[in-house]
């Protein structure tokens, strides 16, 4: 296979990673907004309710719309970093047991599985942008090879 072979195939994956990630961003803020009575009960479980539920459909559509943008793309992979360690923390995070439909029994029974859905979009936003913009991953490389004095540094 040929370099430019292997970094077209590298872009259209990273693309579909990237667009993927985005995509689920952009469907989980519209979810949230619409209030479906599933989504919040499932929500008020990890203790967003009403315009906090709001607030957080918005930074989450933000989040989206920067990352999904190529000009923004990297500011839009940190907040949704931030944003998905966010949700992963939420997860794992003890709550009291607030109500009885299957998925918030679950939840409560199984902390740790809820955590798996944004650990893998995050996943899927970082491995994106390694594949589309290699470029990127390897000045945030070497930026903190610069920064990490030279006993430290691996052999």
């Amino acid at each position: 296979m040929t370099g430019l072979t292997r970094y077209k195939r590298n872009v259209r994956a990273g693309n579909g990673l990237i667009k993927a990630s985005g995509v689920i961003l952009l469907i989980s803020s519209i979810v949230k907004f619409l209030h479906p009575a599933r989504a919040v009960a499932y929500m008020r479980f990890f203790g967003y309710e009403n315009e906090k539920l709001y607030f957080i459909a918005a930074m989450e559509l933000v989040i989206a719309v920067l990352f999904l943008r190529r000009s923004t793309r990297v500011p839009g992979l940190l907040l949704a970093s931030a944003y998905l360690g966010g949700a992963i923390a939420a997860h794992v995070a003890y709550h009291p047991l607030i109500g009885n439909t299957p998925v918030i029994l679950f939840d409560w029974n199984h902390p740790y599985l809820g955590s798996v859905p944004p650990a893998l979009i995050l996943l899927a936003a970082w491995g994106g942008v390694w594949l589309r913009h290699p470029e990127l991953v390897r000045s945030i490389d070497s930026g903190l090879r610069d920064t990490v004095p030279h006993s430290m540094r691996a052999a």
